[in-house]
């Protein structure tokens, strides 16, 4: 490391990974920082026994109580990409009142200093970005937005389109989730995805990198504008800041690792 950045953005999950895509053609040098390490791409990412049974992408971490003693494994991930690298592409915006005063069974959570109305246009950048499908007006708790859902919103399955007719003809009002996928159903020989079987909860390590993932939708796009070096060896570790910068001459450099 030479020492001097613009900007250093601490994790590269759903915030930091889009931070960085949109920083990327600013010319800006930029610092990211990620405790876990590449997720490989191997034969088990598919496993439905290794990812939900044996757990083989979860943190070991534990959260203790004040006499020491472990109460709670989080299931957390730590990889490039965070979270997202096993979520199931659903970008949902949150809604105008969370951003407000809210009372709950604990008490009282305090307003936040921004509001819905200040972060709808990114959202709705975002939304383009991930190439989110979708269908406003569904969802009647969906907040107020400047402009259509990217792309249509993805076709139910033949069951979910039947579950979906009975709660409408019950008076309830279901909707599809806004998805983050790489899907054309228009031209599906030519789509991405192919709507696999093996998509939510599974590590994007997708078979089509089909999915909406921060290192999979905006780190190639970074390296690509020649704002990050490209990925750097395994094994750095970001307790004891070693880190591999491929080029001193490119404005951002990835510092990756896992614990020690």
């Amino acid at each position: 490391m030479d020492g001097h950045y613009e900007v250093i953005v601490i994790g590269t999950g759903a915030g930091g990974g889009t931070l960085a895509r949109h920083l990327a053609p600013s010319g800006k040098r930029i610092l990211l920082l990620e405790r876990g390490d590449w997720l490989p791409r191997e034969p088990e990412n598919w496993s439905t026994v290794d990812v939900f049974v044996d757990g083989r992408y979860i943190s070991p971490d534990s959260w203790y109580d004040p006499k020491g003693k472990s109460f709670y494994q989080p299931q957390v991930h730590y990889f490039v990409g965070g979270a997202t690298k096993l979520y199931g592409a659903a970008l949902y915006r949150m809604r105008a009142e969370d951003f407000g005063e809210l009372r709950h069974h604990d008490g009282i959570s305090p307003a936040w200093p921004i509001s819905y109305q200040d972060m709808e246009p990114y959202y709705t950048a975002a939304e383009t970005m991930y190439q989110v499908h979708g269908a406003r007006g569904e969802d009647p708790t969906d907040p107020p937005a400047s402009a259509p859902y990217p792309h249509p919103a993805v076709s139910h399955e033949p069951r979910i389109q039947q579950l979906s007719d009975d709660l409408a003809a019950a008076g309830l009002h279901p909707f599809h989730a806004p998805c983050g996928i790489l899907v054309d159903e228009t031209n599906m020989p030519y789509s991405i995805c192919v709507r696999c079987a093996d998509c939510d909860g599974f590590p994007r390590t997708c078979r089509s990198q089909r999915t909406g993932s921060p290192s999979d939708r905006t780190a190639p796009c970074t390296w690509r504008t020649r704002r990050a070096t490209p990925p750097p060896p395994s094994g750095c570790t970001t307790s004891s800041i070693r880190c591999w910068a491929r080029s001193a001459c490119t404005p951002a450099t990835w510092l990756t690792g896992s614990r020690t």
